[in-house]
Order: C-alpha cells, then sequence, then structure tokens
C-alpha cells in the first residue's frame, strides 16, 4: 500500500507538472514579444522540474519497466536528459561521491566557477548538449562504443542490456527533433522555437542554479555525505520546485527514502550536517561572495 501511495503521489505531481506545461506552453504562443518572455520563463522552470521528477523516479520504482522507461523519457524529453543514461550516471554518483573518481550524471565543468565568465558558461550547459547530440549521432550510427565512452567512468562496467535502453532513447531523441524540424519547415512555423528553444535557454539556467549547491564547497574527500554533500532549508516553493532534492544531504543518506519523506529525515540528520545553507538566496550569496573574492 505504501508503494502505491506513493506512487499515487507521484502521478498528481507529474499531472500537475503536464498542465502547467500546457498551459505556460500556450501562454508563450499567445503573449506578443516582450512579454512572451515571461511565460517562456515559467515554461522553462517546468522543464527543470520535469527532470527533478525524472531524478524520481530513478530512485523509486513505482511503475513496471515500460511505464516507468515511458514516464522517464517524456520528463526528460525538454531538456533532453535520457532516463536511462541519467540512470546510469547518476547510481554511480551515488556510490562513488567524496572519492576521487565521482563524475555528475551531467558534462559540469566546476572548474570554470572560479569567474563570472566560467558560471556563465557553466549555467549554459553547452558541455550538456554537445555530449547530447553526439550521443544521438552515435546511437543513429550504431556506434555503441562512442555511447558507452559518452557515459564516462559510469559506462566501463555498464550491462549491455542498459547500454541498449541508452541508445534506444537517444534515438527517440533524434525522431523528436527530426519530426519539429520538419514539421516547422513544412508549415513555415515558429511552434517549437517558441515552445522549445526559447524555454530552454532559461531551463538551463533554473536547473544549473538547482544542481550546482549540492557539493560545491563540500569536502570532496569525505566519505561521509554530511560531510560532502549540502542540503538547503527551502521555501515551499522552492521544496515544490527542487521536487525534494534540496534536501540532499538526506537524500545522499539513503536514496532509497521517498522523496516526499526527505524534511521529516532531515530533523534525525540536522545536527551533523556540515553545510547547511539557510534558502537558495543565502546560499548563492556566499557563492557570489567567494567567486569574487576570489577574482
Amino acid at each position: 500500500m505504501k508503494t502505491q501511495s506513493c506512487a499515487r503521489n507521484f502521478l498528481r505531481k507529474f499531472t500537475i507538472y503536464a498542465a502547467l506545461m500546457v498551459l505556460f506552453a500556450i501562454a508563450t504562443l499567445l503573449a506578443p514579444l516582450p512579454w512572451k518572455l515571461f511565460p517562456a520563463c515559467l515554461l522553462g522552470a517546468m522543464f527543470a522540474h520535469g527532470v527533478e521528477l525524472e531524478h524520481e523516479l530513478i530512485h523509486q520504482k513505482y511503475f513496471n519497466a515500460r511505464l516507468q522507461n515511458g514516464l522517464g523519457f517524456l520528463l526528460g524529453l525538454p531538456m533532453l536528459v535520457e532516463f536511462s543514461r541519467y540512470t546510469a550516471t547518476h547510481g554511480y554518483h551515488h556510490r562513488m561521491v567524496g572519492t576521487a573518481n565521482d563524475e555528475e550524471s551531467f558534462a559540469y565543468d566546476f572548474e570554470r566557477l572560479q569567474s563570472p565568465i566560467g558560471f556563465l558558461l557553466h549555467v549554459s550547459m553547452i558541455d550538456h548538449y554537445r555530449q547530447v547530440f553526439q550521443a544521438m549521432l552515435f546511437a543513429i550510427s550504431g556506434n555503441r562504443q562512442e555511447v558507452r565512452q559518452g557515459l564516462g567512468k559510469a559506462g566501463v562496467n555498464l550491462p549491455s542490456q542498459t547500454l541498449s535502453q541508452i541508445v534506444k532513447g537517444y534515438r527517440g531523441f533524434a525522431v523528436v527533433l527530426v519530426f519539429a524540424f520538419i514539421f516547422s519547415m513544412i508549415f513555415q512555423t515558429t511552434v517549437f522555437l517558441q515552445v522549445w528553444l526559447l524555454p530552454l535557454a532559461f531551463a538551463n539556467f533554473i536547473h544549473a542554479l538547482v544542481e550546482l549547491p549540492e557539493h560545491w564547497g563540500c569536502i570532496h574527500t569525505a566519505t561521509d555525505c554530511v560531510e560532502n554533500t549540502r542540503t538547503i532549508l527551502p521555501s515551499k516553493f522552492m521544496e515544490w520546485l527542487t521536487n525534494g532534492n534540496c534536501w540532499h544531504v538526506e537524500h545522499h543518506s539513503n536514496p532509497a527514502v521517498p522523496i516526499d519523506q526527505l524534511s521529516t529525515f532531515h530533523h534525525q540528520l540536522a545536527p551533523r550536517i556540515k553545510f547547511l545553507s539557510d534558502g537558495y538566496v543565502g546560499f548563492y550569496y556566499e557563492f557570489f561572495q567567494a567567486m569574487f573574492h576570489k577574482g
């Protein structure tokens, strides 16, 4: 019953997400410039929220494999976050965090965060999309070895079945992109430009800002999550937008704990958490102070 309750709760969250996606997409199409940018930003926020819901599916097996993978594909599609690849790389990150072998799921370059220009390159997520388009080309050409290598260290011992699912996912992305391009050319429409590429610029920024605090400034050589991971005490809105991923120490301490219970789990760990920020505004105040101090 507990699993069924969590599954129903996830479907409720997915329904709200889908409804907001449709609402903001319609508003973006109907609004004139420059007012179009506001609903486009909200739509981009939903793209980022979808990846956080996708993250929940990685850890919680609510449904049968077909439905689980289908929902994961749809949630990752706006930002081209392939579900099976995300599952493999994120699982590897959980196993290796606090060690020299740790690698993040997204192609971030945290060395860039020493300067404002580097920060802007980081939040653009340009490396992520470079990796995605390379993977799509390799998947289409059937070059499975290059797809595996694109996973980094997480791909070394990757099961063949998982690799096949990743190839299938990237081929699915390619089909959607080709369809969007052909549709746009035939009907001479900017619909996909307005409801995908424009919101994507905002989505990259929002997603990167949500992900950045999780381990930044922590003790990367410590194997205990209370030292190598950060929790951010959120507002109700940010807890919803991040789908509970703000409780990141709690999540790393026990990834099996349902997302919706992480805030309760926090009280058990709070006295031991070394890196605890009071809200995202408080964290980024500290972050930019550190950046400009170094600069």
